[in-house]
């Protein structure tokens, strides 16, 4: 049967520094010994397996350290050889990663040196000396470029497109003396409308002898006449004028074609009225 713990001592003063204990300084016992302590003087916890207690319990300084001591002398050489193969691990451990350092530096490419200057000049103008680029690979982007370049020159060359001032001109395929409409254009107002849009001279003369009227006008007002002069489409102008297309038409702002033209095609128009009534 293992022996209970000392009964705690009932004092006014700690039994190490001699303090009085108050309100705001309270009283301690060793579990080991039963002394009476301030906190400062029983800071200490340990187990007293001797007395059946296996959890942490507040003892004195002195309780304590004669412990540790018997702990200590009861393991002597065990201790230090414990110690001892701790510290070789550690040791070598350190080394690894030494070594793993120094590996991994050592795969690391060489740092290229910059070559020393010798022009003096605050901007440095030495010149340096690259390693020449690998042929294979010049003259692969070389090829590519080139195949690259062709293709464009294809696509170009396969798909002629007109710009708005072309057809503003006149200029295309239409104006070259072709007799074919560049499309199948709806016999009526709008179809002639579409094709003076794109400066089709043979279309528009096509829906004009299908009989569609030359004096057809949008719902702002606007007729063809209106529509070639201000697309500036000289042909396509005295085209309409040809088939009576009437000169006195007003728009919604009071515009009459003579007066959407650019200056040269109403200098040509007033030319062509002159002309037809001398």
């Amino acid at each position: 049967m293992k022996p209970e713990p000392p009964p705690f001592q009932e004092a006014n003063r700690c039994d190490v520094c001699k303090c009085s204990f108050n309100t705001f300084r309270r009283r301690h016992h060793c579990r080991c010994c039963g002394r009476t302590l301030c906190n400062e003087h029983s800071s200490d916890q340990m187990h007293l397996p001797q007395f059946g207690i296996h959890t942490n319990v507040r003892v004195c300084s002195d309780c304590f350290n004669n412990f540790s001591k018997s702990v200590d002398d009861k393991l002597g050489p065990s201790a230090e050889r414990i110690n001892s193969i701790s510290e070789a691990v550690t040791r070598l451990d350190v080394n690894g990663d030494l070594d793993h350092k120094t590996k991994s530096t050592s795969l690391q490419p060489p740092v290229p040196m910059m070559p020393e200057c010798k022009c003096g000049m605050p901007l440095c103008i030495c010149e340096v000396s690259l390693p020449p680029a690998p042929a294979a690979s010049v003259q692969t982007a070389g090829s590519s470029l080139a195949s690259d370049s062709r293709t464009k020159k294809t696509d170009g060359n396969s798909r002629p497109r007109r710009s708005t001032q072309d057809i503003r001109q006149g200029v295309g395929p239409s104006a070259s003396g072709s007799d074919k409409p560049l499309a199948n254009y709806e016999a009526n107002g709008e179809g002639l409308r579409e094709a003076i849009k794109n400066g089709d001279l043979a279309g528009v003369k096509d829906l004009l002898n299908k009989g569609v009227d030359s004096n057809y006008c949008d719902k702002q007002g606007l007729s063809l006449l209106h529509l070639a002069a201000v697309f500036n489409q000289t042909d396509i102008v005295f085209t309409l004028m040809d088939h009576g297309a009437r000169l006195d038409c007003k728009n919604s702002l009071g515009e009459t074609p003579l007066d959407c033209a650019p200056v040269t095609l109403q200098y040509k128009m007033k030319k062509k009225i002159e002309d037809e009534s001398a």
